[in-house]
């Protein structure tokens, strides 16, 4: 698997990124308001859309009606783009754009544009594409998996899929006019029709040039073809990417500027064969970006959880272990006393360093420390988790350990933590016990 793709969590969560960030800004920069103005009587729903009554489409094909959808839609969008409730969020992108879609095909707009990208979003929505490069992913110190077929599968699956397209394109094109499909006036033809009509974003004009050029022009299609029947190499074979791909570009400039058709999302989806964690190592290199991943390495870099580690000394089970030295930890620590409904035992760390791990003892400096009844160890956000639900507090617990609150108390005890002197000034409280 990872010689045809990366199979990394970040990785696919790259490409979510982009997939959704591609049709979140196509949706923002849409009015479905003009869409809302239409009038529902010419609306023919197809395939699932009959489902829906009339009286639900009367409501929604309004300028206020599909203002929501919008805003539904972009809301949804986002979330799925920075990974914040990305089982959630992708899920529900998936849906309202299919929905969308087939509205906007319920009108008569037939185009297969969009639809590797649809398709992109229903293999995104039936993964974990959220485990890595995301909101979710960062209060998560480990993963189940950290690379292999579970995130190098839903990749190969969108770089396949729009290979067939390309791949059935051709067989299409063979199967319905055969060889008429190279005839030197097919292309012309075709080209000028579209460059006539009014049903285009632009009005390019290049078309009437080429009846000039019809000697060539059955050699040229006929590469195209070719190129639409090779396109599955890029799959399978890395170097001959690069040329398919840039082929792929030119070509569909090329019915830009002669046919007034073009395939943005088509093109955008190209993002899918992009190996962008590559991409963002070799960003890393650059000063600006090489200190600031740095920074975030550094930031991140104090483990909350412990695997395998066991405090033996039985004296400090059921205890917290917080920086002894700083003025602001202490009184944090009273806090939590006086919120505990039952009390819990505390000690600076330094007083009991000789008993702790390694591990635990060069983090003790930057974060607090819960052992549990069977000794293992747990730190920072995932600590206050721990103690809240040991000393009473459960709800309260459950609500900072859910999937919508963990991420944001994992960034929040990280800011405070490292921040302590701005901490304690806004508090009020010395930063030092010294």
């Amino acid at each position: 698997m990872s010689r045809l793709v990366p199979a990394s969590a970040t990785a696919l969560g790259m490409i979510r990124a982009g997939v959704c960030g591609v049709f979140l800004l196509t949706v923002l920069a849409t009015s479905f308001q003009n869409l809302g103005r239409l009038p529902v009587t010419i609306l023919r729903p197809t395939g699932i859309m009959q489902l829906f009554s009339w009286g639900f489409y009367d409501r929604l094909v309004t300028p206020g009606g599909m203002s929501v959808l919008k805003y539904a839609l972009a809301a949804s969008l986002a979330l799925s783009t920075v990974g914040y409730l990305t089982r959630l969020s992708t899920i529900t992108s998936a849906l309202l754009l299919i929905f969308y879609q087939g509205l906007l095909r319920s009108f008569g707009h037939f185009t297969h544009d969009e639809m590797a990208g649809v398709y992109f979003l229903i293999v995104l929505a039936a993964t974990p594409c959220g485990d890595g490069f995301s909101v979710d992913s960062l209060a998560r110190t480990r993963r189940r998996h950290a690379e292999g077929f579970v995130y190098g599968y839903p990749i190969l699956l969108m770089q396949s899929l729009l290979a067939w397209g390309y791949f059935s394109s051709a067989v299409i094109k063979l199967r319905v006019m055969g060889a008429g499909y190279f005839n030197p006036d097919t292309l012309p033809t075709l080209a000028i029709i579209h460059s006539l009509d009014n049903l285009h974003d632009t009005h390019f004009r290049l078309a009437f040039l080429l009846p000039e050029a019809s000697a060539y022009l059955p050699v040229a299609v006929g590469l195209i073809v070719v190129w639409e029947f090779a396109f599955p190499l890029a799959v399978v074979w890395r170097r001959a990417r690069v040329w398919i791909l840039s082929v792929g570009v030119l070509f569909h400039f090329s019915t830009l500027f002669l046919m007034n058709i073009f395939f943005p999302y088509t093109l955008a989806m190209y993002l899918v064969f992009i190996d962008w964690e590559s991409v963002s190592n070799r960003l890393a290199r650059v000063r600006p970006w090489r200190g600031l991943r740095e920074w975030w390495r550094d930031f991140r870099g104090v483990p909350e959880e412990f695997d395998g580690v066991k405090i033996a000394d039985t004296s400090l089970r059921e205890s917290l272990l917080w920086d002894g030295d700083c003025g602001f930890c202490g009184a944090m620590v009273g806090r939590l006393q006086r919120l505990a409904r039952r009390p819990f035992q505390e000690r600076p760390s330094r007083t009991v360093e000789e008993k702790l791990p390694d591990e635990v003892r060069r983090a003790a400096r930057e974060q607090m420390h819960w052992i549990d009844a069977d000794g293992a160890v747990t730190g920072g956000s995932r600590a206050l988790v721990e103690l809240l639900d040991a000393s009473g507090r459960k709800s309260v617990a459950a609500l900072l350990d859910s999937p919508p609150c963990r991420p944001f108390a994992w960034l929040g005890y990280r800011l405070v933590a490292r921040h302590r002197d701005k901490a304690a000034r806004l508090a009020g409280q010395p930063r030092s016990n010294s």
